[in-house]
């Protein structure tokens, strides 16, 4: 009994070391999906109830913040099949402080982050998810790939595909006034 004990108290502490380490990172990922800070927020909660019902169901978790991005992304998914409309006007108040860390420095020079941040919804859902996960969650290929199931190689040629889009919308929208 004493064993079964000490492992349920270091999957607590471990389940809870986690939530201290990525709640922010997480909730960041499910706001610049949704553009709603409420709904970012109950994402974020269900994303962690959800990891801890299945860690306490003595399934094993090999990476917990691959997991963690992993039900984030398949709840906002879930969410957007229930939705056909989301609200994106949240997104106008701008209020989530987030730094675009290593976005190239000279889109950081000719713009404010946050005509950066919205020029995102002009890329496809597919594109806006990498550049999200690679620049705002500050994740790296081979956990962007390990999350969404797809080769370290696809998800680089997406992001660079994506960075060429998003540079021509920058320049279409800004440059050509």
């Amino acid at each position: 009994m004493e064993d079964f004990n000490a492992k349920k108290h270091h999957k607590e502490k471990e389940f809870l070391d986690a939530y201290q380490q990525y709640a922010d990172a997480i909730y960041r990922h499910c706001y610049f999906r949704v553009y709603n800070k409420d709904l970012a927020e109950d994402l974020t909660q269900e994303t962690f109830i959800k990891t801890w019902k299945y860690i306490t169901e003595g399934k094993e978790v090999k990476s917990i913040k691959a997991f963690l991005y992993r039900v984030a992304l398949n709840l906002i998914i879930d969410h957007s099949r229930k939705k056909t409309a989301l609200a994106f006007d949240d997104m106008k108040e701008k209020e989530v402080s987030v730094r675009l860390h290593s976005i190239e420095n000279s889109m950081i020079d000719d713009f404010e982050i946050k005509e950066i941040v919205a020029t995102l919804d002009d890329l496809d859902e597919k594109y806006r998810q990498v550049i999200t996960m690679r620049y705002i969650d500050q994740l790296s290929p081979p956990e962007i790939a390990k999350i969404l199931g797809i080769s370290t190689n696809a998800v680089s040629v997406k992001i660079n595909y994506a960075m060429k889009k998003l540079r021509e919308i920058i320049k279409t929208k800004y440059h050509e006034s």
